[in-house]
């Protein structure tokens, strides 16, 4: 089978969960990428996370063209990107068709009421899974916290030269209304000073 075929097919299941924007899958991508197929470390996804950050595009569409390059080339970043919009696309068309026609719906209302808590929970998820890519050494434990799995082989500690980043940008994007671009910039400045001085 070609090298693209498989990576084409996994992003197309995907791209049927990419609910709340593409850093939802971030946690899929750990689970599938990472813990169970082995194509990458966290770090190296960590790395390629950031990369989609300060590249022009969706988070979502530019990660899984660097995650399908990384794995088949060329052809492997073009097929994880056609296969990640896709149900997108399809799911949008149809959206729109119908939304005129069943905006009026208690049960559309109740359907759209019900899915705000679960794309909450996708976006805090992502957020809780870059926390463990940047501030923290590993993937925060929350299953080893409750019992539920063996305790891992990895020490989980804070990265303390990382931990003022985090609210010092959330203050800056948050009260100042410093851009996104900026903020990212000033970001990747602090890490290369903090590289060059030892203290990552």
């Amino acid at each position: 089978m070609t090298a693209w075929v498989p990576v084409f097919l996994l992003f197309l299941m995907y791209g049927c969960f990419c609910l709340s924007g593409g850093s939802s899958l971030l946690q899929f991508y750990i689970d599938d990428l990472v813990n169970a197929r082995h194509w990458m470390t966290l770090d190296e996804l960590g790395n390629l996370v950031a990369v989609s950050q300060v590249t022009p595009g969706p988070i979502g569409v530019n990660l899984a063209t660097f995650l399908g390059f990384t794995r088949a080339g060329f052809f492997g970043g073009l097929a994880a990107t056609v296969g990640l919009l896709i149900p997108s696309f399809f799911l949008m068309m149809l959206a729109v068709r119908s939304y005129a026609r069943w905006r009026r719906s208690g049960l559309l209302r109740s359907a759209m009421y019900s899915l705000k808590p679960v794309t909450l929970a996708l976006v805090l998820t992502a957020f809780f899974a870059s926390l463990g890519m940047s501030v923290f050494t590993t993937p925060i434990p929350f299953d080893r916290w409750l019992g539920t799995a063996p305790g891992a082989e990895e020490v989980f500690a804070l990265r303390p030269a990382l931990v003022p980043l985090l609210p010092l940008t959330g203050w800056l994007l948050w009260t100042k209304r410093l851009s996104i671009f900026a903020t990212v910039m000033l970001s990747a400045a602090v890490g290369v000073l903090l590289a060059l001085l030892g203290w990552l």
